[in-house]
């Protein structure tokens, strides 16, 4: 007979040294997992601006309209500054790439020389960023969610046909989420203003 364990129920209210030792192990874990810096930040500071999902229309990105998790399917500036006014912290993590040209995907240019080293980044990526919001769901945070960076066409199906709109049923539903520039996350005023080099 399978042994179950017993699960604690989920609180009505966290104190706020429950939060503060929840919110400090997940920028821990991030950092365990491999990410270079975390930061434990107000969600207020985090900028959503249309200009950022406008540079994924303009000039145009290979993934706009070829997955769910990217625009023009992905919520609107609007709604994620509503949804996101509803969240009072968040965890932002950073992962340092020794060559950034390694990051952009093949179809981008021939700057993309080792897909092996850009996957690494984004396996990385969707990893720490699923684990955290894994972490907080099980903390009782069961709202809590995560974006990724880059679309998961190339960081999660390496570039194959999206499933979903071919078939319905995603490859890698836990792990495929849209981008934070996406959504309009404006990721790189964000690190600004948490004091990184970008």
């Amino acid at each position: 007979m399978a042994r179950t364990t017993k699960r604690e129920a989920i609180p009505r209210q966290v104190d706020s040294e429950a939060l503060k030792a929840h919110l400090e192990s997940y920028r821990q874990k991030a950092l365990e997992l491999g990410a270079n810096a975390a930061e434990v930040i107000p969600a207020s500071i985090v900028p959503v601006d249309e200009r950022v999902r406008l540079k994924c229309l303009m000039p145009r990105c290979f993934n706009v309209g070829e997955t769910p998790n990217c625009p023009p399917m992905t919520p609107e500036p609007e709604f994620m500054r509503k949804a996101l006014s509803r969240y009072s912290w968040a965890v932002l993590y950073r992962i340092d790439l020794e060559h950034w040209e390694q990051y952009i995907p093949e179809e981008w240019g021939k700057a993309a020389r080792d897909p092996k080293q850009t996957w690494s980044y984004h396996d990385k990526v969707s990893e720490i960023t699923g684990t955290l919001e894994g972490m907080a769901f099980r903390d009782g945070y069961y709202l809590a969610l995560g974006f990724g960076g880059g679309s998961c066409k190339v960081t999660l199906c390496r570039g194959l046909v999206c499933k979903v709109l071919d078939a319905g049923t995603c490859r890698h539903f836990l792990r495929a989420r849209p981008s934070m520039e996406g959504v309009g996350i404006d990721a790189i005023g964000l690190a600004l203003k948490v004091g990184w080099d970008v």
